[in-house]
């Protein structure tokens, strides 16, 4: 079988159910295994060094068995429950830990009903964007010469048919499903072995299906030996909630989302109620600059400390446990710093160079971050403003007709697209396709490798343009506005669009987090999401973590809040009127 290229429109998320069992028509071996059902009978809360390496290299062989051994991706095996069989052997004080792993690995029947294993499967060398890290399974001196040998051989088998697969796939579809793996409702958090299930699952498929894996900045090896200890020392439902919480911040990843086995988000255990303004971080101040109902906070006002804790200080705990692609900006700015559990609370500040001390009434309403202006002509006419969250589907056709001959077009993307406009927009703008992304695709046969598709291209189509005349491309100016709020598609829409001869992009830094998100379950009930295809311009620079960069530097400033200006708007202004005189 051989890998398609990828060419559909990778920046629409869809919403994976991520945490049903699958396979409702056909009962597969590993649904037979009862064994644990009620609990791994694994209880222990407190752990030696020694066995907490014990542990990581049990995680990465359990891990790597888990991908690669065909009665495993056939489903004939619940390997959830082997982890349970082993782990007790293992915890033995004097185990011999690779003897003990080469019998167990050894001991499955490698044969299955699939056609697709192919012993050569390889993808083009300069189309590998991410290899499988499984270079420690040919270390001898790490896991003896038998047990390495057992592995290196699964690594060869490389099979495409993946449809009962803990992680499978569908059709051609490129996307990564991990809804074959049991959530546990009935998990028992005092369960040791269930709590450890959870980290080896969430840290395996990062190992194996992350595509981002190689930029995060962490060393995922020492994470594993971090953690263990971690969720082993907790017995209760919030200490393993939390622990995983604090996981998912190691990706960095703005795409994470952490749901309770209630589905209400991890923030919530910050505060049900919000302060009811809106915010912005202005160098390494926390400025209100809109309030949303009367509470004795303004506009400009800069906050210091909200109860008896430090702005900073509650960003710091806010990080632990909310992950974000870039630590200057993200969501945890705009959505989850200014929870309380107080109904009522003193928020100092500073306003107009005086500090004073604020008693705020909370609300439990959400608050809107978002850009409220609307898609508006401006300057006599001369410039049409898109703000792309208001969009619908249609609009761009009707807006170009009606605005082809303005001197130029914001497009403002601080809010999340509404409807795509990523290839319609384009058409208007670049008179020939040009190429503005990459995309990196899981390769089906070899967990831990991601390849390159062929770059996506946007702009006037090749048969249209070839009969273009240059009344065909909208001749005003192209401004794009962004911030940290710009994520995702709209990231995308602004890689596509800063291709617009003369265009400029301005702003801060985006979020830095694209790629297609996938849900999947841990142990408990517990559902979360990361950034599951890589996306990158076509000299295959990456735009995770770092963001897309603004050509002009936008700061707000305090004077521009108080005053209800909109900073980044008048400089899109002021750029297309340069460009007018």
């Amino acid at each position: 079988m051989k890998i398609t290229v990828f060419t559909c429109l990778v920046f629409i998320c869809f919403n994976i159910a991520g945490c049903s069992l699958q396979n409702n028509f056909q009962q597969l071996g590993r649904d037979k295994d009862h064994e644990f059902d009620h609990g791994s009978g694994i209880h222990f809360t407190s752990i030696s060094d020694k066995k907490v390496v014990d542990l990581a290299k049990l995680c990465k062989v359990w891990g790597v068995v888990k991908y690669y051994h065909p009665k495993v991706i056939a489903g004939d095996i619940n390997w959830d429950y082997e982890l349970f069989r082993v782990m007790p052997s293992i915890l033995e004080e004097d185990a011999d830990v690779n003897s003990i792993l080469y019998q167990w690995v050894s001991s499955f029947d490698r044969e299955a009903d699939i056609e697709d294993i192919q012993q050569s499967y390889q993808i083009p060398e300069n189309s590998i964007q991410l290899r499988p890290s499984t270079d420690w399974c040919r270390d001898e001196s790490y896991l003896g010469k038998d047990l390495s040998n057992e592995l290196c051989s699964l690594l060869d088998i490389h099979i495409m048919d993946r449809r009962n697969a803990y992680v499978s796939f569908k059709d051609d579809s490129p996307y990564q499903f991990m809804e074959n793996e049991n959530p546990y409702p009935n998990m028992k958090f005092d369960d040791t072995g269930y709590r450890l299930l959870g980290l080896f699952r969430y840290w395996n498929i990062i190992e194996y299906y992350y595509p981002y894996k190689d930029i995060m900045g962490e060393n995922w090896n020492q994470v594993l030996l971090e953690f263990i200890p971690k969720f082993i020392h907790g017995s209760d439902y919030e200490s393993y909630l939390m622990t995983i919480a604090e996981l998912t911040t190691r990706i960095h990843d703005s795409h994470v989302m952490l749901l309770d086995k209630s589905r209400n988000y991890i923030s919530r255990r910050f505060g049900i109620y919000r302060i009811p303004v809106t915010y912005i971080k202005i160098g390494d101040q926390i400025v209100v600059n809109k309030v949303i109902s009367k509470c004795g906070l303004e506009p400009g006002d800069i906050i210091l400390k909200v109860g008896n804790k430090d702005i900073d200080e509650i960003l710091e705990e806010r990080r632990k446990y909310i992950s974000q692609s870039r630590e200057d900006t993200g969501r945890l700015v705009y959505y989850d710093l200014l929870r309380i559990n107080e109904k009522n609370i003193d928020v100092s500040v500073i306003r107009d160079g005086k500090m004073l001390v604020v008693n705020v009434k909370g609300s439990q309403r959400n608050v809107n971050f978002s850009v409220e202006t609307k898609s508006q002509e401006m300057e006599n006419r001369e410039i049409y403003y898109i703000n792309v969250g208001l969009l619908k589907k249609g609009d761009i056709d009707k807006i170009m007709k009606r605005y082809w001959n303005t001197k130029g077009l914001i497009i403002d993307l601080r809010n999340y697209p509404s409807t795509p406009i990523v290839y319609t927009l384009a058409e208007y703008l670049i008179p020939t396709q040009k190429e503005f992304m990459r995309v990196s695709i899981p390769n089906p046969a070899v967990p831990g490798e991601f390849y390159y598709s062929v770059p996506f291209v946007s702009g006037k189509p090749k048969e249209a343009s070839s009969e273009t005349s240059d009344n065909d491309i909208y001749k005003g100016r192209l401004v794009i506005i962004i911030d940290e709020r710009t994520m995702s598609q709209g990231e995308t829409t602004a890689m596509s669009l800063r291709n617009t001869p003369n265009s400029v992009v301005l702003g801060r830094p985006s979020a830095g987090a694209n790629g297609n998100y996938r849900d999947f379950c841990l142990p408990g009930g517990i559902k979360t999401r990361i950034s599951g295809l890589g996306i990158f311009y076509p000299n295959k620079e990456t735009i995770q973590i770092v963001g897309v960069q603004p050509d002009v530097y936008v700061e707000p400033t305090i004077e521009g809040i108080k005053e209800g200006r909109d900073e980044f708007i008048e400089k899109a202004i002021e750029i297309i009127k340069e460009g007018i005189e």
